[in-house]
């Protein structure tokens, strides 16, 4: 095998590997008033957007300022509405993490099903470094472990 074929080879295969670990680093979808949920990503960061969900107008920024022993974890969350869905208030999403620890986000759902998927970040301020476990939407719980790996 040439040197090219076997780099060639080589590259597919990682291009494969990573399009697998891609497609299994999500939660599984599970519906929630006729809404279909599933968690795409958990990441930390200093500075974030804090738009409504669906996206809109609202352009409000979060910062962490240097030195607080805060970070904000960005959840990354898919919605698809469901022919089941039914337009009224939805609760904010709260995070979870281990034993009691939960923390909230100022950001809220607004014109859901105005759109048929949409994809939204909800920031949450944590301790530095603090793990996190499940989101939670009112009565449906969404374990975070396939996403904080």
């Amino acid at each position: 095998m040439s040197a090219r074929l076997f780099h060639s080879t080589l590259a597919v295969a990682a291009a494969v590997a990573a399009a697998s670990v891609a497609l299994t680093a999500q939660t599984p979808p599970q519906a929630y008033k006729g809404l279909q949920i599933s968690v795409a990503s958990v990441a930390r960061s200093s500075n974030v957007s804090l738009g409504d969900c669906p996206p809109g107008a609202n352009s409000q920024r979060g910062v962490i300022k240097p030195g607080d022993p805060r970070e904000f974890a960005v959840v990354t969350v898919n919605f698809t509405v469901l022919p089941a869905f039914q337009p009224g208030p939805l609760p904010k999403p709260v995070l979870h993490g281990p034993g009691e620890a939960t923390y909230n986000t100022a950001q809220a759902f607004t014109d859901v099903g105005s759109t048929p998927t949409f994809t939204c970040t909800f920031a949450f301020r944590v301790p530095t470094g603090a793990a996190v476990t499940r989101l939670a939407f009112d009565t449906l719980s969404i374990d975070l472990a396939p996403v904080t790996k």
